[in-house]
Formats: C-alpha cells, structure tokens, sequence
C-alpha cells in the first residue's frame, strides 16, 4: 500500500462527480489538511495543472490517511504543496445549549480562540476549524456549500 506524503492529489466520488483534494500540510495538532479544489468532474481531467493553481473552495481537516486505507479516496497524482500552507486562522460556531453566540476565529499555531459576534468580510473567508468526515465534506460538496454563506 502507498503511502500518502504531502503534495499528494486525491480523487473523491460523490454522486454528482469527481471532486478533488490537495494534500498541502500534517502536524500532531490539525492532522491532515487538505485543499478542497473547486468543481465537480464527470470524468477525471486529463490535467490538473489549472484546478491546483487556481483558488480552493476551502481548506479543511479531513482523515485523508484512513479515507484513503477505506478507498474512499484514490491517489490520481503529485503536486509540491510548497505554495500552500496551514492557514493561520480559522473559523467555527460558538454555540452552548443549543444558542448561537458567536464565532470563535482560532489561531492555528497558539488554538487562542477570540469571540466574535459578526464576521468581517475577511473573517467570512475563514475555512472551517474542526476534522469533517467523508459524509459531510461530500453533502458539502454536493450542495456545493461555501464559506461566505455558512450563517
């Protein structure tokens, strides 16, 4: 079995076609984080040349290594992840007891958390903090769920 090392590109069926996922960073705290390249593919690209140069959907935390010992995900090529690296911060809902109180924008290195209760523009763009599942990154995919709209 082969290992997957940084830099690796990864094919993920859902049923409205091929997604694609850019492995760009490990470390003992976010784990595996993955580029979630934009579009849906009816058959795999010839070239993914232009999908990995252009800008992500989002970057999450996903259990790339074991999704791939499942064949959930397949190794379809190699790209250096050198451009790309861990975003710095990142973005969750604060909710206790079921109530929205705000946002909590995490520092990635420290995990200080500051609260927040509206999002700037930039904060909008924040990708998720927190380890997602195949079930919901491909719901989100389907639905083709996007950072400037998670309320």
């Amino acid at each position: 079995m082969t290992r997957i090392k940084v830099g690796d590109l990864f094919e993920l069926n859902t049923t409205k076609g091929k997604a694609y996922l850019h492995y760009i960073h490990t470390d003992n705290t976010t784990r595996e984080l993955v580029r979630v390249l934009q579009g849906l593919y009816s058959e795999r690209p010839t070239s993914f040349d232009l999908l990995v140069a252009s800008a992500e959907r989002y970057i999450i935390s996903f259990p790339l290594s074991a999704a791939k010992k499942k064949n959930i995900v397949e190794i379809v090529g190699y790209y250096p992840a050198s451009n790309f690296s861990k975003p710095k911060m990142m973005r969750t809902k604060h909710i206790i007891r079921g109530e929205f109180l705000g946002w909590h924008i995490i520092n990635t290195d420290t995990w200080h958390r500051q609260l927040v209760q509206t999002l700037t523009p930039e904060q909008k763009m924040l990708s998720p903090w927190g380890i997602w599942n195949d079930t919901l990154l491909i719901e989100n995919i389907i639905s083709d769920w996007s950072l400037d709209e998670w309320e």
